[in-house]
């Protein structure tokens, strides 16, 4: 059995944080496994009751995830999670840059991995993973986060630098980061450390991670051909977007989009 339950943050949260995902899983004894595919905006998870398991690709070894976890940005996929048990997840997605600008923490180090939340947070996530777990009620989950965040939000407004970011994540006009960086006043050296800072990621692999997300998105959303997907999401050809996927999600896009399901959390 899966329940979902979704909810939009606090008005003043939305520049930052994109939503709120509650996953309650009870597997018995089925087991699940999801991809972890590449995607730009950070995530804080909460785990209620069993953990995700992550697998190692070194050995047989299985890794439980902690029960307060920062994801960073990810930029190939490298892992895949399994669910089975008893599992509750909270969710909180970020926008790119988000999470920098809520607790002003740079995001490089956080990139590629998840790091237990309370050695990147503190005491205070630990205390809030308290506060949800003795609640069962989402609404009142979704009262605490909003609270949470609202006291820690270090940037209320996206800064001009995040805002000069968009024609490379919205592939506007097929921008080049030469082009971005230009119109910035940066040198390449200097928008490159601050894309690393805000996003964690290089402005290159910003620009090639947000068309392949566009490409899947419309492959979920929409019955088309791939030729066609490929030219709205701005690639140059159909075996361009192909390279891509196989990085960026382990295989061909159609490959890739049978292994993702309407509960994962890439589609949200």
């Amino acid at each position: 059995m899966l329940r979902i339950d979704t909810a939009l943050p606090h008005p003043e949260l939305t520049p930052h944080i994109r939503a709120y995902v509650q996953r309650d899983f009870r597997m018995g004894r089925e087991e699940a496994i999801e991809p972890v595919v590449a995607r730009l905006g950070m995530m804080l998870e909460f785990q209620f009751r069993d953990p995700y398991w992550i697998p190692s690709f070194s050995d047989d070894s299985e890794n439980p995830c902690s029960p307060v976890t920062v994801i960073g940005p990810i930029s190939s996929r490298r892992v895949r999670l399994i669910v089975r048990g008893n599992v509750g997840a909270l969710a909180v997605i970020f926008h790119p840059a988000g999470f920098h600008q809520m607790f002003g923490i740079p995001a490089a180090p956080l990139a590629e991995r998840g790091t237990e939340g309370h050695g990147v947070l503190g005491p205070d996530v630990s205390q809030l993973h308290e506060r949800l777990g003795n609640v069962t009620s989402f609404a009142r989950r979704v009262e605490f986060l909003n609270a949470f965040f609202r006291e820690h939000l270090k940037q209320k407004d996206r800064p001009v630098f995040v805002q000069s970011f968009q024609p490379l994540l919205k592939n506007r006009y097929r921008a080049t980061v030469a082009q971005v960086a230009r119109q910035t006043g940066m040198s390449a050296r200097q928008f490159e450390r601050k894309s690393l800072e805000y996003f964690g990621l290089s402005p290159i692999m910003l620009s090639r991670i947000a068309r392949f997300q566009r490409a899947l998105n419309l492959g979920l959303s929409q019955e088309t051909s791939w030729l066609k997907v490929a030219h709205e999401a701005d690639y140059y050809d159909q075996m361009h977007m192909i390279r891509d996927f196989r990085v960026f999600a382990g295989g061909p896009p159609t490959k890739a989009l049978a292994s993702i399901e309407s509960h994962h959390l890439i589609r949200f």
